[in-house]
């Protein structure tokens, strides 16, 4: 994400600063979801070659768990981010593919 898109998000909300000790977590997506006693779980996955390297699979690389309007906010910012990908003419995985 670039400064000028997060700023642009920042603008529309409450100004949040970010805490000294914040990481930073890659994931290629989500693998498995539910919701229990009104709180929603999600596996945060990465692909990766097997130990032989002969086949991908998915690793678990962390949890996210969330309060039911935890995630109502984060499908509002996701939305967002959609919108402008949209936009912006963004293809996703499918622009790095040849046709043919």
């Amino acid at each position: 994400m670039s400064d000028t898109d997060q700023n642009d998000g920042e603008s529309k909300a409450a100004q949040v600063s970010t805490a000294t000790d914040c990481t930073d977590l890659f994931v290629d997506g989500v693998m498995g979801a539910m919701v229990r006693d009104g709180v929603v779980r999600m596996n945060l996955v990465n692909t990766r070659y097997n130990v032989e390297g002969t086949d991908v699979e998915h690793a678990v690389v962390a949890r996210m768990i969330m309060s039911r309007s935890g995630v109502r906010n984060l499908h509002s910012a996701l939305e967002s981010i959609m919108s402008k990908l949209t936009r912006s003419g963004d293809r996703g995985d499918r622009s790095d593919r040849k046709e043919g």
